[in-house]
């Protein structure tokens, strides 16, 4: 898990995240707007030797780190400091007292961070929670350490603003990298609240109160969201209520305690002294001012009228057959009209607000609230706005979801969104999956209500609205009649016009795609670039941008992709035409990546890319030995298979798209470095070689421009590509394809081997776009010049593979080489039984090959041989180098130099009494062939002079 992974685990979404900078001479800390600015800083900072910490939570202002500035957190946490002055001597024992405590405690499986010195521990949360939330969580989580003696810094678990090593960077105490030792899944806070219910009472936390505002009971926040009551009508409340009614007819059998709650009925009613003086004025102890006084205590003291739950306590006879059971919480309820609201509140985030009616039987009230007239009474179901935006199947989840807006209290609109079964009537699972996203209703029969609600505003939706689906990843969708590029779709209507429309995508990627697709600036600016890429003759500038234009045709060529490899110097200018690359299709600062990434989060970025080019920097910083299965991986389109947290195989991550390259060293140089194989890895990857550039090297101006162009004004052809291409249609697509390829060769009078299908399709697709996107004024340069520059730089590949192909008697000589210590050298004399070796040089432990040579006299040179080699091991040794065995023993064959016994065995050490060896399986080779002849010739019999470069020059 790098930082950024990490981050997105226990971080919130929104909000100023903070780097905190503790060196021994200064102190510092900053402020960022994104998840993926705070990494690359404590990523930069880590390098350059800093100490560096984050903050826990998210905060509302920048440069502010301090509790009353929260806004949100996203995980529960504890310190476990270890080391010879602390609790626990070492990590070791750390984790066992962990253990125990997970244990005692019941808590779920948590995320466990290797902190350098000490642990860090997590429990991130499916939801970030506002402090007033979080703070009882985290209060009740330090009393459980504490009840079961569990030694952690209980202040780092109860202070939102507290700092923790982030993971990816390095303890400077002792130089340890602070590392994720154990995953687990997130956890919803409600799942938290029960696995710490009984310490949440020892963790209070002051509700509702502020410096002006009165204590807020749970019944008006039901009703009226903290505003005050909306008076209710005597009359209708003594028509509807049983208990009321009983009162005021029966005064004289009124006892203290239910006239009191009577009088909290009175004194929300539009009369409150006149009412509650006509249902006391007939009991015998009646008195104006005591009633009057009682009025006043409800209306000074109080915070909403009588609960209907009070009068059941008092007199639970008369609420036995009350027609509003479950459907209302006070009698003031009963008869009461709320003012409607004129509709949707002006501050509405979606259009869709505005254009579905509410279900029959609802409306929205002036408070704010949205409510269900019931027998001419007005009953609030919840005390906000809601509206619905779309309903569909979420790519990440595998089941369809439904999305409302909501307008929560203090914090303003957000998304609830849910599987649509939760709203099937009786479902268990609504509640907690509202609750788990911020709304808790009083009692079931509201919850209920509110359930119903939302099927009935749905239903309403599904009138105007198609399915939206949530996409987990851009490009081509549903059958490729559409294309999903960033939050926008380019689809055909039912009238078959080309239509751009907003989409939403999956919350699990959402974040990442924020502010990376869309448009700035104008096409007319951006055209420049390109006309400066012609008058420079920038030829692999003008090549790459066809190969950018051509990314969503990869997805009809049966081809997973291609990689394209810019090298050369500082001043060629390769970041440069990767930025121009990616302007084509959004903001270039934002999609372009860095190398610095592990291979999981490149395929995963290239995986939401999907059919979108991919670009990335400085791959010369990628180490050697990953670079060839890297570009195999690119050219897959597809990432391992993975397991779920049900241990359940997940469908891999897959594309269609081409990645680009930039590096100061040849890629084709760092393939032969690592392995020994680089043939198919290399026909996989077009490689152009870029000189220095007299436009970047005399000035910096020039490339501080071209900067500037692309990064102003970006995403316009990007559309007129995908609009041109939606209204071809796949069929048309892929016949246009096929046609090019033929005119491409007679054009360029060029072929293709099977085996540089890559290099082809690259190649035609961006010839192909770069003539599309001139003829239709998108570009203005000309592009024959760069394909014809492409094809010259594939020729230059082709003779590079060439040269480093490697075939069965190159890796034949490589095992000799390596094997030299445990080799046998055994001469013999036709005419004698005597066989001569160096005692000296024989092998100390293993022997895994033996050579018998043979000439006609002892002061001869040898004229024949047989080579013995270990059977299964040569055969394992291969494996682990990329080598075919069968096409090894085939050429042995085909070449009649197999002289295996027939027995398949041998004793490599006969004939030599200090080796003392079993039989083994051999392979048994001729030494007569014209690549082996050298062996026969080498002075002495010395196995150190049998060299692969010997081998190869026979």
């Amino acid at each position: 898990m790098d930082t950024t992974e990490f981050f997105s685990r226990v971080l919130p979404d929104t909000g100023y995240y903070v780097a905190t900078v503790i060196n021994p001479d200064r102190r510092a800390q900053k402020s960022y707007e994104t998840i993926d600015a705070l990494a690359n800083a404590v990523i930069r900072i880590d390098i350059a030797g800093g100490n560096v910490y984050y903050a826990m939570s998210s905060f509302v202002e920048a440069g502010n780190r301090k509790q009353i500035n929260v806004e949100l957190t996203k995980s529960l946490f504890i310190d476990i400091d270890c080391g010879e002055d602390k609790p626990f001597v070492d990590q070791r024992e750390g984790a066992k007292a962990l253990k125990v405590f997970l244990k005692a405690s019941g808590l779920p499986a948590p995320m466990i961070v290797n902190s350098g010195r000490g642990l860090h521990v997590y429990w991130p949360l499916t939801e970030a929670l506002a402090p007033a939330d979080w703070q009882p969580l985290a209060d009740a989580l330090k009393e459980c350490a504490k009840h079961h003696d569990f030694q952690i810094d209980a202040a780092v678990t109860a202070d939102s603003a507290r700092v923790l090593r982030p993971v990816g960077t390095h303890n400077p105490k002792n130089g340890a990298e602070v590392a994720l030792i154990k995953d687990a899944p997130d956890n919803t806070p409600g799942g938290m609240r029960a696995a710490l219910a009984q310490f949440m009472h020892r963790a209070p936390v002051k509700r509702g109160f502020t410096a002006q505002a009165k204590p807020v009971s749970s019944i008006t926040a039901s009703l009226g969201s903290g505003t005050e009551y909306e008076p209710a009508v005597a009359g209708n409340i003594i028509g509807g209520c049983a208990q009321v009614r009983w009162a005021a007819n029966n005064q004289t059998d009124v006892e203290e305690p239910f006239w009191y709650a009577l009088l909290g009925i009175a004194a929300f009613c539009d009369d409150p002294e006149g009412t509650a003086v006509a249902w006391s004025d007939q009991h015998p102890g009646y008195d104006y001012s005591k009633t009057v006084l009682k009025i006043e205590q409800w209306r000074g003291r109080a915070t909403g009228p009588t609960t209907c739950a009070k009068f059941k306590d008092l007199r639970s006879a008369g609420c036995s057959k009350c027609p509003y059971a479950g459907k209302i919480t006070t009698p003031c309820q009963i008869g009461r009209k709320m003012a409607e609201a004129e509709g949707p509140a002006a501050d509405v985030i979606d259009v869709v607000a505005n254009e579905v009616p509410l279900p029959q039987g609802f409306k929205r009230t002036k408070a704010g609230g949205l409510a269900q007239t019931i027998d001419d009474t007005d009953i609030e179901v919840v005390p906000f706005d809601l509206y619905p935006v779309s309903y569909g199947k979420d790519e990440a989840l595998g089941y369809e979801v439904v999305r409302f807006h909501w307008k929560r209290p203090h914090k303003g609109w957000q998304e609830i969104k849910f599987r649509q079964a939760y709203l099937a009537d009786g479902n268990r699972e609504f509640p907690t999956a509202i609750a788990d996203q911020g709304i808790v209703l009083p009692f079931k029969g509201l919850t209920e209500r509110f359930q119903y609600m939302l099927r009935a505003y749905m239903d309403e939706l599904r009138k105007l609205r198609t399915t939206t689906n949530l996409y987990t990843s851009l490009g081509w969708k549903d059958e490729d009649a559409l294309f999903v590029i960033g939050d926008k779709q380019v689809r055909k209507d039912e009238a078959g016009q080309v239509v751009v429309e907003d989409v939403v995508l999956s919350s699990a990627v959402q974040r990442v795609s924020t502010g990376m697709y869309g448009t700035k600036g104008s096409h007319e600016k951006w055209l420049k670039v390109t006309k400066l890429m012609e008058l420079a003759g920038l030829n692999a500038h003008i090549f790459a941008m066809g190969v950018s234009m051509s990314a969503p045709l990869y997805n009809f060529t049966g081809l997973k992709g291609g990689v394209l490899s810019l090298y050369g110097p500082t001043g060629s200018g390769k970041s440069l035409a990767q930025l121009a690359m990616q302007s084509v299709w959004g903001n270039p600062v934002e999609l372009h990546f860095q190398s610095k990434y592990t291979q999981n989060a490149l395929f995963t970025r290239l995986s939401f890319y999907n059919n979108l080019p991919m670009t990335i920097d400085e791959t010369t910083m990628m180490p050697d030995k990953e670079v060839g299965d890297f570009i195999y991986g690119v050219t897959q389109g597809r990432d391992k298979s993975r397991l779920n947290a049900r241990v359940e195989e997940r469908d891999p991550r897959t594309w269609a798209a081409p990645v680009t390259l930039s590096t100061n060293r040849p890629m084709g140089g760092k393939l032969l470095a690592a392995t020994f194989e680089t043939d198919a890895q290399m026909a996989r990857m077009l490689e152009l070689s870029l000189e220095s550039a007299d436009i970047f090297t005399k000035s910096t101006d020039v490339g501080r421009k071209f900067y500037d162009t692309v990064t102003r004004n970006y995403g316009h052809v990007g559309l007129l590509i995908l609009q041109w291409l939606v209204e071809l249609g796949a069929a048309a697509i892929e016949k246009m394809i096929a046609d090019h390829m033929v005119a491409f060769e007679k054009k360029y009078k060029v072929g293709f081997s099977g085996e540089e299908r890559y290099w082809e399709v690259m190649i035609v697709l961006a010839d192909l776009m770069n003539k599309v996107a001139k003829e239709r004024g998108w570009v203005d340069y000309d592009y024959v010049p760069a394909t014809d520059y492409a094809l010259a730089q594939a020729g230059m590949t082709r003779r590079s593979i060439s040269a480093s192909k490697t075939d069965e008697f190159d890796l034949l000589g490589e095992y000799l080489n390596e094997m030299r210590a445990a080799t046998v050298i055994v001469s013999h004399v036709d005419g004698s039984d005597l066989p001569i070796y160096d005692a000296l040089r024989l092998p100390r432990a293993e022997v895994r090959v033996r050579f018998d040579l043979y000439r006609k006299t002892i002061n001869a040179k040898n004229d024949r041989g047989i080579l013995l080699l270990d059977r299964a091991h040569l055969r394992k040794w291969m494996a682990s180098r990329g080598g075919d065995w069968k096409k090894f023993g085939d050429t042995l064959v085909a070449d009649s130099i197999d002289a295996t016994p027939a027995s398949k065995k041998a004793i490599l050490g006969r004939g030599i009494p200090e080796l003392r060896l079993p039989q083994t399986y051999v392979l048994g080779i001729n030494i007569a062939h014209d690549r082996l002849r050298t062996l026969l010739e080498n002075e002495d019999d010395r196995p150190e002079a049998m060299t692969l470069g010997q081998l190869r020059t026979v």
